[in-house]
């Protein structure tokens, strides 16, 4: 997605931003597991930068969030807000009060809702590292964790179409320093993850490329359009079927555990199978 969005920008025409997209890619990869920064805009121009430290989590959650963390910011962009009078240029450069509340102090900078609910998910999860009920390198433990996350209905951070509004999917990657794991990718091609399972990708993985037999994307484009079938008719799933799903996530997690190719569009499959009887 973010390098969609980068081709969308720099790209005149649909053409010219598939070529934006394939040499990012071919130059720069799919993500780094050593560092990771925030980045976040205003206006049509303008851009701060926060670099998220070591042993540190982040979230962001649809707004502006990046207070007076900057590391680096667009040209001009500290000048035109002391000539707003956003900012006097003394004190601590505040990215969200001087850009998304126009200086003034204001309830809505205070972090609430989604993002609120996220922090204390990232606060929770640190605890659990500093008492080493949760290790660093706990694949399986930590894949579990953020899936609990990503199906936090009551905070609003799962979006069902219950709400009158749904996320497209659903998505967790591990990207691991070391240690011989390779990076994984579980998507659940579905827009609903509190009754999809996550199913593991590794990119570059000829059999996952090709689809296994599927069609060119694994599959997972019949599956979306079945759940989204399923939850327009207002079905409900058994039990015994969100167990049965379940554990072909765990199998995908077990995978990421010890790495190898991807299982997704096999697991695609199998989830489509279990779903049939609710075809309409």
């Amino acid at each position: 997605m973010d390098l969609l969005r980068l081709a969308l920008e720099r790209g005149a025409t649909a053409r010219a931003a598939v070529g934006h997209l394939t040499s990012l890619l071919e130059e720069h990869g799919q993500a780094d597991a050593g560092e990771a920064f925030v980045v976040e805009t205003a206006g049509t121009r303008h851009w701060a930068v926060e670099r998220v430290p070591p042993g540190k989590g982040r979230n962001i959650s649809n707004g502006l969030s990046i207070r007076t963390g900057v590391e680096s910011c667009s040209a001009g962009l500290k000048e035109l807000c002391v000539a707003k009078g956003w900012w006097d240029g003394e004190g601590p450069f505040d990215w969200k009060r001087s850009v998304g509340a126009g200086g003034r102090a204001h309830a809505k900078l205070d972090v609430r809702g989604r993002e609120r609910a996220g922090a204390d998910h990232l606060a929770a999860a640190a605890g659990r590292v500093s008492d080493g009920s949760l290790p660093a390198g706990d694949v399986a433990g930590w894949l579990g964790w953020m899936a609990g996350v990503l199906r936090d209905e009551e905070s609003g951070i799962c979006f069902r179409s219950t709400h009158g509004f749904m996320s497209t999917g659903s998505q967790i990657s591990w990207l691991a320093r070391g240690g011989g794991h390779t990076a994984s990718h579980f998507f659940t091609a579905a827009s609903d993850p509190l009754v999809a399972c996550y199913k593991r990708w590794t990119f570059g993985d000829p059999a996952a490329a090709a689809g296994d037999g599927l069609a060119g994307d694994g599959g997972s484009l019949a599956l979306w359009r079945r759940w989204r079938s399923i939850d327009l008719a207002g079905r409900s799933v058994p039990e015994a079927m969100r167990r049965a799903l379940l554990e072909i996530e765990a199998e995908a997690v077990s995978a990421a555990e010890r790495g190898g190719a991807s299982e997704f569009s096999g697991s695609v499959a199998r989830e489509l199978e279990l779903i049939s009887s609710f075809a309409v």
